[in-house]
């Protein structure tokens, strides 16, 4: 293998593709990159069985190969590499030694051989639709934080997709709360999976927010997602999700209108004094167009109010504050909808118009 690459174009590529790689495996070659020059292509590779994910960057390819390099060495020297040179020198000698030069600076690491390093699962292109990367990354944002981290429900430690009629719902849920965002699409198939929450996680750092279009591909047991000059391939969890749809349907006693700033900060406060393990709680008063937000636990007590729009009778409820900061958080709408029923009930989050997102909590049971 002899080739020459743009620097900047190789750390980015690095970046990426080590993030598939296992920092714990009984296989010694996962711990590797796997690398390979043809077609005037660089080709990087990092899988770990459950993600895989491949970057392919320009390259102008003296000799063809394909070699595994170990991860750590490898991604270390390429990002230690003086930023004042461009071009990067790759070649693999007769002892399989790869040697990496740039400017003055010379690198030689041991390789491994690449036939027993496991390439990306192939998903073919069949049952796919197309969604804009910008879209997809807020979709993602906006939900994966309201999974479970329990393992004892699988679906739920993963974002649910569900495409069918020209729409995308993704959706979040841990029991507790249900994150769903929506959106239209260009496709008229139907397609539904859950992805692995940490994989979902790994590919909002991917991910830009371009007007580009990304192919999502389904197969039985993986699905792919291809990028400008990246493959994301990721394990999908087996198994029947929850019936979102009939979650948010309930009547309305009363509707809040409120600047999701201002709740943010207030909640924020509030939350100064609470302790998980104590199973703390926020209290909201709701009455004369005014929420006031009390908050007490040993270490403390703290009390707040804001002005709302308020259509309704008044309510007291309680919430784990936790839950209204991930949703506050990643509202990008400067003003949003409170739907309550009944203190014991669930609460919807949504905005003033449209059904782009919904966010569902159930409150805490007062003392």
């Amino acid at each position: 293998m002899n080739l020459k690459c743009k620097r900047t174009d190789l750390i980015e590529a690095v970046n990426i593709v080590e993030k598939a790689v296992p920092v714990k495996t009984t296989l010694p070659i996962m711990e590797g990159i796997y690398l390979e020059a043809k077609d005037d292509c660089f080709h990087l590779v990092g899988n770990n069985m459950d993600l895989g994910l491949e970057c392919v960057i320009p390259a102008e390819v003296k000799e063809k190969g394909m070699v595994v390099v170990k991860a750590n060495l490898f991604s270390v020297a390429v990002k230690k590499l003086p930023d004042f040179e461009e071009d990067v020198y790759l070649e693999v000698d007769d002892k399989e030694q790869i040697k990496i030069a740039c400017g003055n600076a010379k690198f030689d690491f041991a390789t491994a051989s690449a036939e027993d390093f496991p390439l990306l699962p192939l998903v073919e292109d069949e049952n796919c639709f197309e969604i804009k990367e910008t879209y997809l990354k807020n979709m993602v944002r906006q939900t994966v934080y309201a999974i479970s981290t329990k393992e004892d429900k699988p679906v739920l430690t993963g974002i649910y997709f569900d495409i069918s009629d020209g729409t995308i719902h993704v959706v979040g849920c841990d029991g507790y709360r249900v994150a769903i965002r929506k959106e239209e699409i260009d496709t008229d198939k139907e397609i539904k999976f859950i992805l692995p929450g940490k994989n979902a996680k790994e590919l909002l750092s991917i991910i830009g927010d371009s007007e580009d279009s990304i192919q999502i591909s389904l197969s039985k047991n993986n699905v792919k997602m291809s990028l400008k000059n990246c493959t994301f391939v990721s394990r999908i969890i087996d198994g029947e999700y929850l019936n979102y749809k009939s979650v948010a349907d309930h009547k309305n006693n009363l509707v809040i209108e409120v600047e999701t700033k201002k709740i943010l900060n207030s909640i924020d406060r509030a939350a100064m004094i609470v302790s998980e393990s104590a199973k703390s709680y926020v209290l909201l008063n709701i009455e004369d167009d005014n929420v006031f937000i009390n908050c007490e636990s040993v270490m403390g007590k703290v009390n707040d109010k804001f002005s709302v729009n308020m259509i309704g009778e008044p309510m007291q409820i309680a919430f784990n504050p936790r839950y209204l900061i991930d949703a506050f958080k990643n509202v990008d709408d400067e003003t949003v909808k409170f739907s309550f029923s009944t203190p014991v009930t669930p609460t919807v989050i949504s905005p003033v118009e449209g059904d782009r997102f919904t966010y569902i909590v159930l409150p805490v049971r007062m003392k």
